[in-house]
């Protein structure tokens, strides 16, 4: 048994930890062990803040496909508790530990996706970080996966450190345990915070489902998508249109209306519209954080604050449930995804209860 130590500590120990392993990226298998670390342009110093991405050791968009059951989590915004409670009931770890590195994978081969977020707000972002790069190191013992999408709030971080629009909690945090939030931005802090914030995919295709944080792809194609990244990324770094603009893979909103919405639409152009971006990307499913708000669709019917919800018989799941205690509109929501010739959603509560979600019951 390992020994325990703390949870801080264990960020040195974790620095080569594998985010995920033996993906499938465009037909070839990548091994991303361990997470890369993006690195300064050839000839040029390394930029303060920001640093520039190798795209081939930390791809822009993941591609995998498995037999096993998909899992997914929303934003965690640094509800440790609550984030092991939700892992907890849903069978993918062992009790509920009290320290990050003491985490136990239960879920054998399953695949676990989280679609970014997983700083500020709360107060534990950096307890959270350190238990997903174990819960990565010990999935993968078990030929598991766990895959951690960048969300907004961890780009306009790495954008600029010193603003705290969108990570003042992560930055008083950090600032405790006297760590520079521009270091760890710019992936030279010695506990790898920056490092794993830096090498996040910002989507995943896995098997006919794609996972991101907000998910307007704007209609482009897999292909497109992530050369759109790369290129804009490259420029602009994580403050790139692509990203965080309006219409933003990271950014783009839920309300006043579905990004996939116009004004004055009818009930049936939203759905072809969103089934043709979704189609595009060449899968039948999308799966989004970001907002865990109430929604009103063109149809007239909503989605209620705090809820897991799915809309246009599966065509899209809404999984941000506000579950960080900072928000507090629910206590947390696991989806998970059984595939087959029978596929099915089934969601999850800390409470251990379970209902089907899709197809309708």
């Amino acid at each position: 048994m390992r020994r325990p130590g703390t949870w801080l500590s264990s960020f040195k120990l974790l620095a080569s930890a594998t985010l995920v392993t033996g993906v499938c990226l465009m037909g070839a298998v990548v091994r991303l062990s361990p997470p890369a670390v993006p690195v300064a342009r050839a000839g040029q110093a390394r930029p303060d803040p920001g640093i520039s991405r190798d795209w081939k050791k930390a791809p822009a968009i993941i591609e995998l496909d498995t037999p096993e059951d998909i899992y997914a989590v929303g934003d965690v915004h640094g509800d440790y508790d609550r984030l092991v409670a939700l892992l907890a009931s849903g069978k993918l770890i062992e009790g509920r530990p009290d320290q990050p590195e003491q985490v136990r994978w239960s879920a054998g081969k399953s695949v676990l996706v989280c679609t970014g977020d997983l700083i500020d707000k709360g107060p534990h972002s950096l307890k959270v970080i350190a238990l997903f790069r174990a819960l990565a190191r010990d999935a993968a013992t078990a030929k598991g996966r766990v895959i951690v999408l960048m969300g907004n709030h961890e780009a306009d971080f790495l954008h600029d450190p010193d603003n705290d629009d969108k990570a003042l909690e992560f930055i008083r945090e950090l600032d405790k345990r006297g760590v520079k939030p521009r270091d760890v931005a710019a992936a030279r802090d010695e506990q790898g915070v920056g490092e794993f914030l830096n090498s996040p995919p910002v989507a995943a295709r896995v098997n006919d489902w794609f996972f991101a944080h907000a998910g307007d792809t704007q209609g482009l194609t897999l292909k497109e998508l992530r050369s759109a990244v790369e290129e804009e990324v490259g420029e602009k770094e994580y403050k790139a249109e692509i990203l965080l603009g309006e219409k933003g893979l990271l950014e783009a909103r839920l309300h006043k209306r579905p990004w996939w919405e116009k004004k004055d639409d009818t009930a049936d152009k939203s759905e072809t519209r969103l089934r043709r971006y979704v189609e595009a990307l060449g899968v039948k499913h999308l799966v989004i954080g970001h907002q865990p708000g109430n929604v009103t669709f063109a149809d007239g019917s909503s989605r209620a604050k705090g809820t897991l919800v799915q809309k246009f018989n599966g065509l899209i799941f809404l999984i941000d449930v506000g579950m960080s205690e900072a928000i507090d509109y629910s206590r947390g929501a696991l989806l998970q995804i059984h595939g087959g010739e029978n596929p099915r959603a089934v969601v999850h509560y800390p409470d251990k209860a379970k209902e089907t979600l899709w197809p309708n019951p």
